[in-house]
C-alpha cells in the first residue's frame, strides 16, 4: 500500500528519469570542477548556463521523437 504512494510522490518530482539523472550528473561534474579549483568561477557559470538548457532541449526532442513514433 505504501509502495504505490511513494512511487506517486516521486513521480511528482521526477517525471523524466533520464532528464533528472542527466541534470544531477552535470551539476555533480561541474561542482566537482569548481570545488577542486580546476575551473574558474566564470567557466563554471558558463558550463551550467550551457549544460542545463541543452539537457532540457535534448529531453524535449527525445520526448517528441517518441511521441511521433507512437502515432
Amino acid at each position: 500500500m505504501i509502495g504505490p504512494v511513494v512511487k506517486e510522490l516521486i513521480g511528482l518530482f521526477v517525471d523524466d528519469e533520464l532528464l533528472a539523472a542527466t541534470i544531477l550528473c552535470a551539476v555533480a561534474l561541474i561542482s566537482a570542477l569548481a570545488l577542486s579549483g580546476a575551473a574558474p568561477g566564470w567557466l563554471v557559470g558558463l558550463m551550467l548556463i550551457l549544460a542545463l538548457p541543452a539537457t532540457l532541449v535534448a529531453s524535449v526532442l527525445r520526448s517528441a521523437s517518441r511521441k511521433t513514433r507512437s502515432e
